[in-house]
């Protein structure tokens, strides 16, 4: 074989392999040790099965818990669920989201809560079917988490 036909089957194998990953691990599923929690775990959220399809992360934040809470209603508001519901006395949100394209729901539970002289905001996002939810709780729960920062950052100056 010429150097040059093995070169082509070289680049070839490494663009294949390439492609393969970029498809295969973002369809990996979400799975509460792909964001990092600062924070234990709220008693009142049962953990995640085996399956990767579920995340829970826990952040702590500089921020009296009604004013944090009152964010996180409004950066969950923002990500349009299907269904929402605050209870400001327990500072907890329990909310539905409908995966557009199949009508697929998943569950978000969301907790404010006091931890010291900081609080700490608990976030567990999770499909109701499947095996795998293709990322989509994680994204969900970072970008509830990415909101709920400008928010604060906008507070704050």
């Amino acid at each position: 074989m010429s150097k040059r036909k093995i070169l082509l089957f070289g680049v070839f194998t490494a663009l294949l392999i390439t492609a393969a990953m970029a498809v295969y691990f973002p369809l990996q599923g979400s799975r509460t040790s792909d964001v990092a929690s600062d924070s234990q775990l709220h008693p009142d959220i049962e953990e995640c099965p085996d399956s990767p399809n579920c995340i829970i992360v826990s952040k702590s934040f500089e921020a009296e818990p009604d004013q944090l809470f009152e964010f996180l209603d409004k950066a969950i508001a923002d990500l349009n669920p299907h269904e929402s519901e605050a209870d400001s006395s327990e500072l907890t949100i329990q909310s539905v989201f409908k995966i557009p394209l199949f009508g697929f729901k998943d569950d978000v539970l969301a907790i404010a809560e006091t931890d010291g002289s900081n609080s700490v905001v608990h976030i567990k996002s999770s499909s109701r079917v499947g095996y795998s939810d293709l990322g989509v709780n994680r994204r969900r729960v970072k970008k509830i988490f990415r909101k709920l920062e400008s928010y604060l950052i906008v507070l704050n100056n």
